[in-house]
């Protein structure tokens, strides 16, 4: 069973050693993770993108359908999919951070004053034993239900 847990003020997501498996292909730009008893959790991007990597560090403005959409198919972070995740920290201003096995670093937070991510867990629609929980990075806080 996936819980959360807390670093000092920070949030921990059960998201640790679980492989990226897909990109969300409708609706808001998403990250589909399963763990080894094939649990699958998402996360939804809402605000901007921060990427660092071997190219450097980049940002992919909002990914709210839209003016500017940005899409994962579209920038092609192909590259990160059947890679683990090594940590995926909720800081209580609300920012998310992941960091992949390979060194890729993810982050995203409110540069509107609204939502910037969500994170679900299990994948919606989908049958399993795992209690739901589900957290929204906001500007300046985490919204947790569980």
């Amino acid at each position: 069973m996936k819980t959360l847990s807390y670093s000092g003020r920070d949030l921990l997501l059960p998201l640790a050693g679980d492989t990226l498996i897909a990109f969300q292909e409708t609706g808001l730009t998403g990250l589909v993770f399963a763990d080894e008893e094939a649990v699958r959790s998402l996360i939804e991007f809402e605000d901007e993108l921060q990427i660092t990597d071997v190219d450097g560090s980049r940002t992919l403005r909002g990914t709210k359908p839209g003016a500017g959409f940005w899409r994962a198919d579209l920038e092609r972070l192909d590259y990160l999919l059947g890679y683990r995740l090594m940590s995926a920290i909720a800081r209580h201003d609300g920012c998310l951070t992941l960091e992949f096995e390979t060194g890729v670093h993810l982050e995203v937070q409110s540069t509107t004053g609204y939502e910037a991510w969500h994170f679900q867990c299990p994948l919606p629609q989908t049958s399993t034993k795992q209690h739901p929980i589900s957290v929204y990075g906001d500007h300046g806080k985490l919204i947790i239900s569980s």
